[in-house]
């Protein structure tokens, strides 16, 4: 296996997400410098694993761009951690992964870990399919990552929580503000769609429902794991969250369909929200101000990113109906 001999914050990468992975494998390499004690923290807090070696026995690498490589690693005594990093959700393979796996276990450490870094909701089906049954596989949201080095730069003063405050504005720019979390449908009543506002939400409980049809293909939703948030004009309010699983683009048969596009529903991912994110909670978050609004919001759908979905999600949890 090609490695770095060191890792350096400032070396160029033509792919973003190996310029993040070296990012976060620098700074946890920097604050060995400093005594801090980030790394047994990181071990701990975000991966949830023991601590094993000292800070000097610990090595940092990021490895080269050959290919079937994971992105980065911490070895230490007796612990290999492999990192495998994305900056935009439902763009894991399985071949990738699996390569990784078997060449993590020809390593000789007796703890062996293969961390898959990704903006992907730990708790999704599809995140859940990697991690089922592998206990050599982490999935760490970047949001968890970002938490964690926000805490301890605000308690911090020096050139380090400076290098992370510049890291943290990268991530909310490049990741968050920018990977897709899925799109807010407004459910079109009617014959023609054969969803009607008194029918549909008992059909989603009874399992009626396993694809929402669309009148064109919504890239955004094709993404595995994206999400699809149904309003419902008649509520003013989101009543249904659902993980779609894939988009399959119309066939002859569907061609004449005023719905010819199908967003396949991701098995017991149906969610019926006990709690309806109402129409002024979806305004508060930022860009959908408008959300709705007569003459001013005329689009069937809108995206939401995944800093948008995070904020809509946190009033939802906290119960903030201003």
């Amino acid at each position: 296996m090609e490695e770095m001999k060191t890792v350096n914050i400032f070396k160029r990468y033509k792919q973003e997400e190996n310029a993040f992975t070296n990012g976060l494998i620098s700074i946890l390499s920097l604050s060995t410098l400093d005594n801090e004690p980030l790394v047994d923290n990181f071990f701990r807090d975000v991966l949830n694993f023991p601590v094993f070696g000292d800070t000097k026995e610990r090595k940092f690498y990021v490895l080269s761009n050959t290919d079937g490589t994971a992105d980065a690693g911490i070895r230490g005594a007796d612990g290999c951690i492999w990192f495998e990093t994305k900056i935009f959700s439902g763009t894991l393979r399985e071949d990738q992964v699996n390569s990784h796996l078997l060449k993590l276990s020809q390593q000789p450490e007796s703890l062996r870990r293969l961390v898959l870094l990704t903006p992907d909701d730990s708790q999704s089906l599809y995140i859940k399919k990697f991690c089922s049954d592998k206990k050599e596989i982490v999935h760490i949201e970047w949001r968890k990552v970002y938490r964690f080095l926000k805490e301890f730069s605000r308690e911090k003063e020096g050139i380090l929580p400076e290098i992370i405050k510049q890291f943290l504005t990268q991530i909310s720019r490049m990741v968050f503000e920018r990977d897709i979390a899925g799109i807010i449908q407004k459910i079109n009543f009617g014959h023609e769609s054969e969803v009607f506002a008194d029918k549909y939400l008992d059909e989603m409980k009874n399992g009626v429902w396993d694809e929402w049809r669309t009148p064109r293909f919504y890239k955004e939703l094709d993404g595995t794991g994206r999400k699809l948030l149904l309003y419902d004009r008649t509520r003013k309010a989101i009543t249904v969250e659902i993980e779609i699983a894939k988009v399959v683009g119309p066939d002859e048969v569907d061609e004449s369909k005023a719905y010819p596009w199908s967003n396949q529903f991701e098995k017991e991912s149906i969610s019926i929200l006990n709690k309806p994110i109402q129409l002024k909670q979806i305004r508060l978050v930022p860009g959908f101000e408008n959300f709705g609004v007569h003459r001013k919001d005329r689009s069937p759908y809108r995206n939401i990113t995944r800093e948008q979905y995070q904020a809509l999600k946190i009033d939802e949890q906290t119960g903030d109906d201003n």
